[in-house]
């Protein structure tokens, strides 16, 4: 759908007010020539301006309902919790940002254009009608956008990605990858971010031409990489994926849907070119290398520092969708999600049996 802005108010028919508006032009048009003819270069008031191509986007087919049965339970969930998670990107909106739901509101950024699509088949269990999700799909090929759609992850003390940690860091990313191509010579890139200049300190996660899951954690100048052990990630099928690195001991596990697969060793990775940027990068490699990209949807992306998930709270995640608490599918408490209530429909204290005289019996 598209129009012309200007059409949105028309000049009236009124004798009178075409008769200001005209005049106001002329007014006009004679202070800008007076102005021109005191200015040097005549050419100044031209560049003082810009021209602007803008438009607004209208997504009528992703809409989505939701009918509350009043019978269902529903409970909080973990997140946001204000300490270990420290990152949370939803794929719900396109424009220049993502919202950080995390509650630290760092700022993330929209390289590029990704379009938000209908994230089916993958179901958040809080629609009953409409689209079950949305996500950002990036760099579809042969346009031109390919291979510049990414998100970049602004670097505060909190979110670094393994400088510093005590415990260990975990991340969870849900996905679908169109393509296991490389890009520019590198391997598709879900995660990449270092903390520091010369890279003492961390974490990239990779796909595999072949499928394989490839997590590398860098910390105190000591490289750990790790791979799932066959390949594990197909083309069109949406994943949830969880790496964790415990400090101690420097245990890694990369689960795929629940599953906690078995590792092997890997490869050392390739970092961003610019080592004075330490930004993370989401589908991509990063600031200064023009690589790594990754044809897919972006659904969900967090971090959460100086906690390792464990297995358990992997498997609930995996089944409500939603967090790592122990709540099941369709139970989880969102914030600010709510439906109109129509009165106007009979509940069941209104059916004939209501009225019998059993209905009106006292204990």
């Amino acid at each position: 759908m598209s129009f012309n802005i200007r059409s949105i108010r028309e000049i009236s028919t009124d004798p009178t007010t075409k008769f200001i508006s005209h005049l106001a032009k002329r007014i006009s048009d004679f202070q800008n020539a007076s102005q021109q003819e005191d200015l040097e270069n005549k050419e100044d008031i031209y560049s003082a301006g810009q021209d602007v191509e803008s438009f607004v986007g209208f997504h009528s087919d992703l809409t989505s309902t939701k009918v509350f049965d009043f019978e269902t339970e529903y409970y909080p969930p973990t997140e946001p919790d204000g300490d270990k998670l420290r990152i949370w990107l939803r794929g719900t909106n396109i424009g220049n940002d993502l919202k950080d739901w995390s509650g630290e509101d760092i700022e993330t950024e929209i390289h590029g254009e990704p379009s938000l699509i209908d994230g089916t088949p993958f179901d958040l269990g809080i629609h009953t009608g409409g689209v079950k999700s949305t996500a950002l799909r990036c760099n579809v090929p042969d346009t031109p956008h390919e291979s510049q759609d990414y998100f970049t992850i602004t670097h505060t003390n909190r979110s670094r990605a393994s400088e510093g940690l005590a415990t260990g860091i975990s991340f969870f990313i849900r996905f679908r990858a169109l393509s296991l191509a490389q890009d520019g010579g590198e391997e598709a890139t879900l995660y990449e971010k270092f903390d520091n200049t010369g890279i003492t300190d961390g974490v990239q996660i990779r796909l595999s031409t072949g499928g394989r899951v490839k997590f590398h954690v860098k910390n105190t100048n000591v490289e750990y990489n790790m791979q799932t052990a066959a390949g594990t990630i197909v083309t069109d099928t949406v994943y949830d994926l969880w790496c964790t690195y415990a400090k101690s001991g420097n245990v890694q596990h990369i689960y795929v849907n629940n599953v906690d697969k078995s590792l092997s060793a890997s490869d050392s990775p390739d970092w961003h070119a610019d080592t004075t940027n330490y930004d993370a990068t989401v589908f991509s490699i990063g600031a200064g290398t023009a690589a790594g990209s990754l044809y897919g949807d972006l659904y969900d992306f967090r971090m959460y520092r100086e906690q390792v998930v464990s297995a358990a709270q992997v498997g609930y995640m995996y089944t409500n969708k939603w967090t790592i608490a122990n709540i099941p599918f369709g139970q989880v408490m969102v914030s600010d999600y709510w439906a109109t209530y129509d009165p106007s429909t009979p509940g069941e204290s209104f059916t004939g049996t209501s009225y019998t005289s059993m209905s009106y019996t006292t204990p």
